[in-house]
């Protein structure tokens, strides 16, 4: 029990020295930002332990201007079941002079350990396809918001 404490408090001053060092030299990226700083907690040994919201668990890509409007707005879900991993696409098209502007695909609950990512068209196009791909034995929940600019001019 000793060793685990001392083991628990030299890790402990190893990542409390890396991050103050690397806050201090503008070179070196900070282990942890702050939008990603996390709870503190101690874990059942006493340890100091860090947790950090995953942000990969979510993507967001683009701005949503005055111009655009919300063209689709779709929750998808997998239920978990053992030994399988949940391989999803979705396609998205708009119509005819459509540019997408923004694209939000948000995790609904808790952490499922999926990871959304965009495979075809997006930005500046009148189609996308997004991907989520889970983690074995898990399901997923998420709401996509897909925003965009129609162009109806002559020119």
């Amino acid at each position: 029990m000793k060793n685990m404490n001392r083991l628990c408090l030299a890790l402990l001053l190893i990542v409390a020295t890396a991050t103050v060092a690397s806050n201090g030299d503008p070179e070196v990226p900070a282990i942890h930002g702050e939008a990603e700083q996390g709870d503190c907690e101690l874990d059942d040994d006493g340890c100091l332990m860090e947790t950090i919201p995953d942000s990969r668990a979510n993507l967001i890509v683009g701005a949503v201007s005055p111009n655009s409007r919300t063209l689709a707005w779709i929750t998808q879900r997998a239920t978990a079941a053992a030994f399988l991993i949940h391989d999803q696409e979705i396609t998205f098209r708009g119509p005819e002079f459509t540019n997408i502007t923004a694209i939000r695909v948000n995790r609904i609950g808790n952490s499922q350990n999926a990871r959304p990512s965009i495979r075809a068209g997006g930005l500046w196009h009148e189609f996308v396809t997004i991907r989520i791909l889970g983690a074995r034995g898990q399901g997923f929940d998420y709401n996509i918001y897909i925003d965009g600019a129609i162009n109806c001019s002559n020119s």
